[in-house]
């Protein structure tokens, strides 16, 4: 089994280090993939590809996609075969919609609190993404920040005709100071048509609770396959 564990706008691949050493020790391969933060022009169709491209050959694979990185989730999963799209604390786009549009719409998505913070100062990083970090990891935990320009990806209609026919979960934090899980539980039930699964954790699990997390996606490998997310 492998997991293509996809890190968010504010992040690298190397905040994934816990729970990528949790899944290997239990045996699954891990790939945390870095996603590039120099190409402006990037569309979601390009980041899509960029994880699609990652994902090794006729491997049983489960795709977990963080925060803003869940916007091209479902187009991973319409470049190849993989097993389950888990959404982490992630956006979960709407068909035909910018997000800015999807944002307009909903506008209890995104704490407000949140909208134009920088997450590179290290005083917004600890009280929105690492307040439930450990004292011990805060400093690795800063040094794993990098910011994603995702300017065309917030502005372009989502690319995606039709609504993959694979296995969908969303993990909500229950404690999350930018999503609001309020909201992620709503878009879990009534878009992906699936129940929630809650962890008791803030915006960042794979840095604050790692094992947690693993546990929990591992979890999911006992789900029906034929489970689905449908259509929004």
């Amino acid at each position: 089994m492998a997991f293509i564990l996809v890190h968010g706008a504010a992040h690298s691949a190397r905040a994934w280090d816990l729970v990528g050493a949790e899944l290997e020790c239990r045996h699954n391969r891990v790939v945390a993939l870095e996603l590039p933060d120099n190409e402006p022009d990037a569309s979601a169709m390009r980041y899509a590809e960029i994880i699609a491209e990652a994902i090794p050959n006729g491997e049983d694979s489960t795709v977990v996609a963080h925060s803003a990185s869940g916007w091209f989730l479902p187009l991973v999963a319409t470049l190849c075969s993989i097993r389950r799209m888990v959404f982490l604390a992630a956006a979960v786009p709407r068909i035909g919609m910018t997000f800015l549009e999807l944002f307009q719409a909903e506008p209890d998505m995104i704490n407000p609190d949140w909208l134009g913070k920088d997450p590179r100062s290290e005083a917004v990083a600890t009280k929105f993404l690492l307040h439930d970090c450990p004292p011990e990891r805060l400093a690795w935990a800063l040094a794993t920040i990098r910011v994603m320009n995702l300017h065309r990806v917030w502005t372009e209609p989502y690319p995606l005709e039709r609504w993959p026919n694979v296995p969908a979960s969303y993990i909500v934090c229950s404690e999350d100071r930018t999503i609001q899980p309020a909201w992620s539980r709503k878009v879990a039930k009534m878009q992906l048509r699936v129940e929630p699964i809650e962890l008791a954790a803030g915006h960042c699990p794979y840095i604050s609770r790692p094992k947690e997390l693993a546990e929990i996606l591992i979890e999911q490998l006992n789900l029906d396959s034929a489970e689905t997310g449908h259509r929004p």
